[in-house]
């Protein structure tokens, strides 16, 4: 019989909470993209966020990241949000998805970095699907 000590425990434990975390994190990211809560989103947001609506990229505060994510779903109220692919590389996850409005659909990607205890988001893109 295999018993398992504290320190048994606590490395299994250890080796497991990252990839919960990882995978709570990228829940409620795609779960904020579906419902389009711009406030929801931005609580991940890194302190400066590279945000790409439609034309080139620009980097903003994680404040003024809410407020372009808000007038974007005030335009473009999500009808659905789907996550088709999602990945980790060491202190990073990305996920790709599809965002469809009555207004148009986007390819949507975004990547985090692990900083300060969680994951962050440092790049969201949505490009227009034509």
């Amino acid at each position: 019989m295999l018993r398992w000590g504290l320190w048994g425990w606590l490395a299994l434990a250890g080796g497991l909470f990252p990839w919960q975390s990882a995978d709570q994190t990228l829940h409620k990211i795609e779960t904020a993209l579906r419902q389009g809560d711009a406030r929801a989103l931005a609580a991940y947001f890194a302190p400066q966020v590279e945000i790409f609506i439609n034309e080139g990229p620009r980097i903003y505060s994680s404040t003024q990241g809410q407020y372009v994510m808000k007038e974007f779903f005030e335009k473009n109220p999500p009808t659905t949000f789907t996550l088709f692919h999602k990945g980790r590389s060491e202190d990073m996850l990305y996920a790709i998805g599809s965002y469809v409005s009555s207004e148009g659909k986007w390819d949507v990607s975004f990547f985090t970095r692990f900083q300060g205890g969680r994951f962050l988001i440092h790049q969201l893109r949505f490009e227009p699907v034509e």
